[in-house]
């Protein structure tokens, strides 16, 4: 019994993170899904009663609310991909650990450096273009 805990203990161990993964998949997809559904849900019901009472309600910009996004889901997506690879060398007691190892985490470290600024600099750029039009609309009022 002890040959075969040796001999398949990766196999294992490959299995018990694959079931991590579902598992927690299964448990925060319709979570987040249940949470985003109420967030729209309730600002419906802002803009139903701001058009009761007759007060326009300002269209929220989702180009940031994207970017944001962006710039927080590609560095998580990269590190826990490059944190796979990792245990999938160790398991299989690969013979280039170190050299692929460093490779994927450098890898995973510039797409995340790249997906952070570039999504700061997307955000500070939206919220100027929509300063520059506000300033626009009041001096149209003006």
């Amino acid at each position: 019994m002890a040959g075969f805990w040796e001999q398949h203990s990766n196999d294992w161990m490959v299995l018990g993170l694959v079931a991590m993964v579902l598992l927690s998949l299964i448990v925060l997809v319709p979570q987040l899904l249940r949470a985003h559904f109420r967030v729209q849900e309730m600002r419906h019901i802002e803009r139903i009663r701001g058009l009761e009472v007759g007060v326009p309600f300002p269209p929220t910009d989702e180009r940031i609310r994207t970017a944001g996004r962006i710039a927080i889901l590609v560095p998580s997506v990269a590190v826990i991909v490059a944190g796979v690879v990792t245990c999938f060398l160790v398991v299989y007691r690969s013979e280039f650990v170190l050299a692929v190892t460093i490779a994927a985490w450098c890898v995973a470290g510039l797409v995340s450096l790249a997906a952070i600024t570039g999504g700061v600099a997307l955000v500070g750029r939206l919220a100027q273009l929509e300063m520059d039009e506000t300033e626009a609309g009041k001096d149209i009022n003006e």
